[in-house]
């Protein structure tokens, strides 16, 4: 009589990825972005340098996230990131207005203005841009600063000892910020700069939030994630037409300079319409409500 073959036991499922784990592998994808772009933002590369700005604020958010595991370090980083973000703001907004002048160049809207007028204007657009973003930013102590940091917190061994999960972390800050983004819609008024400019910053708070997140829980979390994504986008083109249309003051007088800024006006009030109408599928309030419910088991409460 033959014997049966031996039914492999079956094995136990993974444990949970631990809230130390989650951050030292995040900070470590976001670490790897950061200096893979900054030789290229060196050299002039628009994209380089808005995606070593966007690695930064997401550290700044994982920092935020994971206060608790080393709170003295994750402050310290924050704010060193926080620094750097700021002194690459100015950069970024050149970027965006110089993108938006061409496009609108191309589109007639500087008819008044010689080719050769438009190339001077462009060219010392760039050159300030180059200046800011290599002076004030790249070569600054913040910068030099926070990637020390970066490479210490990602091979640090030892973390504060906790039995709260790397979801639980999560949830406890997008109810933090989830309370925030409400508070500053109630202030947002008539979209005005800084109020909407107010509610884009809390919004992609939330963003990075869900990306980092989102498939440690059910659906509430994945579609709010997706319309607070599509609302914070379209403030996102809110805020760039708002600091284009500071720069327009540095135009020429004439009929380019008002065509420019009615274009620009054009654009921004279609951004603001498309986020309205994202904005009314996130706020649902079965969506809201499911949303909080979700959270809430999550983080313990």
């Amino acid at each position: 009589m033959s014997k049966r073959p031996a039914v492999p036991s079956p094995r136990p499922p993974p444990l949970p990825e631990t809230a130390a784990a989650a951050w030292q592998r995040l900070l470590t994808a976001q670490q790897k972005i950061v200096l893979r772009n900054e030789p290229l933002a060196r050299r002039g590369s628009v994209k380089a340098l808005h995606d070593l700005r966007v690695a930064l604020r997401r550290i700044r958010t994982l920092c935020a996230t994971f206060h608790d595991l080393s709170p003295t370090a994750l402050t310290q980083l924050e704010r060193s990131a926080a620094k750097v973000g700021d002194r690459m703001g100015n950069a970024r907004d050149l970027d965006v207005w110089i993108e938006l002048l061409k496009s609108l160049m191309r589109a007639n809207g500087s008819a008044d203005l010689s080719p050769r007028e438009q190339r001077a204007i462009i060219q010392t657009l760039q050159e300030e841009r180059t200046r800011q973003e290599a002076a004030l930013a790249l070569d600054c102590a913040s910068f030099q600063r926070t990637k020390t940091l970066i490479d210490k917190l990602a091979n640090q061994r030892r973390y504060r000892t906790t039995s709260a999960s790397r979801d639980a972390f999560a949830a406890r800050r997008m109810l933090q910020i989830r309370a925030l983004i409400e508070k500053r819609y109630r202030q947002v008024g008539s979209f005005s700069e800084k109020p909407a400019h107010d509610l884009r910053r809390a919004g992609r708070r939330m963003r990075y939030l869900t990306e980092f997140f989102a498939n440690g829980f059910g659906a509430p979390t994945a579609e709010a994630g997706k319309w607070i994504i599509r609302s914070q986008a379209a403030l996102g083109g809110v805020h760039d037409c708002d600091n284009a249309l500071k720069f327009t003051r540095d135009l020429p007088e004439g009929r380019a300079r008002t065509d420019v800024r009615r274009a620009l006006q054009k654009r921004r009030r279609e951004e603001l319409k498309k986020f309205k109408t994202a904005w009314r599928r996130y706020a649902a309030k079965r969506l809201q409500k499911a949303w909080q419910i979700e959270l809430k088991a999550a983080a313990g409460k």
